[in-house]
């Protein structure tokens, strides 16, 4: 069920492009969400609850909103560049599953496009010397973005192919359900390890950012560096240092 903060029954997606994270190895998808999020200060709109989201409730994860709240499903909007983003804090009852993914296809199925972020283990990439990257797209999405995909300098990924993404959550899944409905979809994952993944998620921001900077924009004026804003929530993300007694 659909709770949205200034009382509205439906949600606008039109032109909008909306990023989700699939709950993968490391939650760098996740993370790179969160940085998505705190850099471009992007307001919390309202929450999904449903069955298969397992119950979560804690405080604000971002300084920009420090009296917000957060749950298991929150939406976070940028409302200049028409930027949604689906942020996830639980892991999803795997029964109720395939229900929730057709009802988060029925809500987001007007958007302009739709980004699914994810990750694999690092040890299914058979070939060292390939990219760590990998992305699958529906068709109209290729068309929509045949520039930048056809850009063997900008974009060096490998197309998957393959019936499954390990460690990637549910993020295939979710891909094929937008496709059947028609909905210009990419899914962009990489290769990595468990471990701490904010490195993973920088890098998965900055290559989104190579792909879709005419909304990212996350790139400093002149020098053309990157901007990124780590949430505060990641302060304590592994727990205290180890004390220095036990040496």
């Amino acid at each position: 069920m659909l709770f949205l903060k200034d009382k509205r029954s439906t949600l606008d997606v039109a032109e909008h492009t909306v990023i989700i994270p699939s709950i993968c190895v490391g939650n760098a998808a996740q993370l790179a969400c969160d940085l998505l999020i705190a850099s471009k200060e992007l307001h919390r709109i309202g929450s999904i609850t449903h069955p298969a989201l397992i119950p979560v409730y804690g405080p604000s994860a971002y300084q920009h909103e420090p009296k917000e709240k957060v749950s298991s499903c929150e939406l976070y909007e940028g409302v200049e560049d028409k930027l949604l983003v689906v942020q996830f804090r639980a892991p999803w009852v795997a029964r109720h599953t395939n229900h929730f993914q057709k009802e988060l296809v029925e809500l987001l199925k007007d958007a302009r496009r739709v980004v699914i972020l994810s990750g694999s283990f690092g040890f299914e990439k058979r070939v060292i010397e390939e990219s760590p990257w990998a992305y699958r797209a529906s068709d109209n999405f290729k068309e929509k973005h045949a520039a930048q995909l056809g850009n063997e300098e900008l974009i060096k990924w490998k197309e998957h192919k393959g019936d499954a993404i390990y460690g990637g959550g549910n993020a295939l899944q979710l891909f094929k359900a937008f496709d059947e409905q028609k909905v210009p979809v990419m899914l962009l994952f990489r290769y990595l390890l468990e471990g701490d993944n904010s490195t993973d998620a920088s890098l998965i921001v900055r290559e989104l950012n190579e792909l879709c900077e005419d909304f990212l924009q996350l790139r400093n004026g002149g020098d053309g560096s990157f901007k990124l804003t780590v949430p505060k929530s990641w302060n304590l993300l592994f727990g205290n240092d180890v004390t220095e007694l036990l040496f």
